[in-house]
């Protein structure tokens, strides 16, 4: 579920000038503070900062200022918000009276008004020049009495309001104090008891005017208001209560500074507005009517401060507690908030794969996620008619699938095949999906992230889930290897009579009209196979449908390749493409694919040698070999001189190899054959730390690959 929070722009404080109205005399030799009848004397008029109307303008929304989850501890429920601040406080409930947290639009119809009397020797006057209530008359505020300028001396005043907050100290309760410039304030945690403080301060003035020129006495709102909405998306349910936790209640504000020194006191301020919502809920609805505005204290939550959302779905029936964190959220004095909550059906959709970091190479990474099957909709004849999900990467570097080919689901990371940034679904219940991961040959490891979301619910916001990839460990020299080993695996290329296996085929394909025509087709592809690699590859066909093929890994001709000393690159090449082994040994598993039954289980696989291992962390293209009646297409990989990269070290190559983090330890083979003459069983491990020498090439070691820096 998602929930925004959204503010008003509104002006930012209201003003009030003071006037003296008097067209006579602006003085008086009386003693001073004297209240005077049936005289004009100083009298209030109120404007906004900037001397236009008093009534706040409403325009866009304001900047973004957090974003927030929150999540239910005992339901798959969702619910977002977005934080955005705009100056000003303003409501749209102009003219109704000020009895409970309304944010004032125009000025209220009085306010408190005291004057400090600093007389010509610098002194403060023990007794204040004016406490008075100024009320509204036509466009003038008035006190109940007359009061004239001294003569000597000066004034200073500070005012606020409304007049019936309740405060817990001002400067003239609980007893008059002619040095207090402060507001001592508790927010109340009832919302009918909170007030929209404004107050002014001016500095010291004298009457140099004979025509009694205005005094500019601005009002600002010194408290924060918080307002709650419904936001775009509404699910059908209601909305029992909102809360904000532990938030700062208490504080005096200086008037003369216009600053707070807020306690450490908290409190929780909630509101139950107990809304019915629907799909046609209208956005910005206000919570709890008139009542939703909370005016608080201008502040920045602390790490205990959290939204509470308590929310009833009447799809489930069942009533769900949604909290997320608003720690370091910035209240600022005389700015709105407005928390606009957004709240989608209760659905499941989220990542089931945990994150692993990810080698630097290039990876096929396999990751699942579950769908809620209430995110597809269906018609009568279960046929999906919209609805869905869509997994997006952040990054080009990574790529996505929903399916794997014939070819990476072989293992090989094929250009063609390797999807697109974005890919959508109808599938349901646990669904893998595959990320193809470029190589990082940078200096650092990178984070790329996948976001999942639903397409019924496009306000949602997405499940993530961070892939972090290593970058090669990297010596001086720009030779880089991979940080993880797969395991251990023979150097290959050393086969017995007993490396012989024969598939029946007879029964690949299926039966009926199709079998005998996928047969047919089968054989073309292995008439391929067959024809290239007669030594050790044959086939038996009944009726042009492909019926046996045999496999002789002992009859692979001599191994005279591979033994340069320095190149592991060029040996790699060398191995990778002898006598088609790597294509044989793919093509076992298309056999045991298409149906085909293997006579009996090898004790050593044959595509499982080192510098295979090595090979297929590349990047592979792929070429069309038949194309059959149906459109059917059969691809063979291929691999691009220039885009081997990542090989089997190379005997003297394997010195220059480090990993502080990943550390190497033990016997690793190397990619270069023995040099003996007629030497067919042996080829060079690596043993870290100390040197290279020959062994048989059956034996399991690790291995590690390696590139060059580009």
């Amino acid at each position: 579920m998602k929930g925004i929070m959204k503010i008003h722009h509104l002006t930012a404080s209201i003003a009030a000038v003071l006037l003296s109205a008097s067209l006579f005399s602006c003085s008086s030799d009386d003693f001073f503070g004297k209240a005077e009848t049936n005289t004009d004397g100083i009298s209030f008029g109120v404007s906004t900062e900037n001397g236009a109307s008093t009534r706040a303008n409403n325009s866009a929304d304001g900047y973004t200022a957090a974003r927030y989850t929150l999540r239910s501890d005992n339901s798959a429920d969702t619910l977002c918000v977005r934080a955005v601040v705009t100056d000003g406080i303003g409501n749209d409930n102009a003219g109704r009276p000020a009895t409970r947290a309304a944010m004032q639009k125009s000025m209220y119809d009085d306010f408190k008004v005291v004057a400090q009397y600093k007389k010509a020797d610098g002194s403060i006057n023990s007794q204040l020049y004016m406490n008075e209530t100024a009320k509204r008359s036509g466009s003038l505020w008035s006190p109940n009495s007359t009061y004239y300028w001294p003569e000597k001396g000066q004034l200073r005043f500070f005012a606020w309001a409304p007049t019936d907050a309740t405060l817990d100290e001002s400067p003239i309760y609980p007893q008059e104090n002619v040095k207090m410039t402060t507001l001592k304030y508790t927010a109340s945690t009832d919302l009918t008891k909170q007030r929209d403080l404004v107050a002014a301060a001016t500095g010291e003035l004298s009457n140099n005017s004979t025509t009694c020129a205005p005094v500019n006495l601005q009002f600002k709102h010194i408290c924060t208001a918080v307002i709650i909405k419904t936001g775009e998306t509404m699910a059908e349910g209601t909305i029992k209560s909102v809360k904000i936790t532990n938030v700062r209640n208490s504080g005096t504000y200086d008037m003369a500074t216009a600053a707070w020194d807020l306690n450490e006191t908290k409190a929780d301020y909630t509101v139950s507005p107990d809304l019915a919502t629907t799909g046609a809920t209208t956005n910005g609805t206000k919570l709890n009517a008139e009542d939703a505005t909370f005016m608080l204290l201008p502040q920045t939550l602390g790490a205990d401060s959290k939204l509470e959302v308590k929310f009833h779905d009447n799809i489930s029936g069942n009533v769900r507690i949604l909290s997320a964190s608003l720690s370091g959220a910035e209240w600022q004095m005389g700015k709105t908030v407005t928390y606009r909550l957004s709240i989608t059906p209760e659905y499941e959709l989220k990542f089931v794969t945990e994150p692993t970091l990810q080698d630097a190479h290039y990876v096929i990474y396999p990751i699942k996620i579950k769908v809620d099957p209430t995110l597809v909709d269906k018609d009568k004849k279960g046929e999906v008619v919209g609805g869905g999900w869509t997994l997006k990467s952040t990054s080009p570097k990574v790529t996505l699938c929903k399916e794997l080919t014939e070819l990476t689901s072989l293992g090989y990371w094929v250009e063609e095949d390797r999807g697109t940034q974005t890919i959508e679904g109808t599938e349901t219940g646990e669904v893998t999906v595959y990320a193809f991961l470029e190589e990082n040959i940078t200096d650092a490891e990178r984070d790329i992230v996948l976001e999942l979301s639903p397409k019924k619910y496009p306000s949602a916001t997405s499940a993530k889930f961070t892939i972090t990839q290593l970058c090669p460990s990297w010596n001086t020299d720009g030779l880089g290897c991979e940080r993880f080993e797969d395991g251990k695996y023979p150097w290959g290329f050393l086969w017995d009579s007993s490396m012989k296996i024969t598939y029946d085929m007879r029964d690949a394909g299926g039966h009926g009209f199709w079998g005998p025509l996928r047969r047919w087709i089968m054989k073309i592809q292995i008439k391929y196979y067959g024809d290239k690699y007669k030594d050790y590859i044959t086939y038996t066909q009944y009726w042009l449908q492909l019926e046996t093929v045999t496999i002789d890994f002992s009859k692979v001709p001599n191994l005279d390749v591979a033994d340069n000393p320095d190149d592991g690159n060029l040996n790699t090449w060398e191995l990778y493409n002898f006598n088609g082994i790597s294509d044989v040994t793919g093509l076992m598993t298309q056999l045991e694919a298409w149906g085909g039954k293997p006579d009996k289980h090898l004790a050593q696989n044959p595509a499982e040698y080192a510098a295979r291992l090595c090979t297929m962390k590349n990047k592979f293209n792929k070429e069309l070999l038949e194309t059959d009646a149906a459109g059917n297409k059969t691809y063979r990989p291929v691999l691009k001189r220039e885009n081997l990269v990542w090989y089997l070290p190379a005997k003297n190559e394997f010195s220059m190899v480090v990993d502080n983090e990943h550390p190497l330890t033990g016997d690793y083979w190397t990619s270069t054959a023995s040099e003996v003459a007629h030497d067919n069983e042996n080829s060079y491990k690596y043993l870290y730390g100390s040197g290279a020498s020959l062994q048989k090439r059956t034996t399991l070691l690790n291995v590690r690959a390696v590139r060059r820096h580009s």
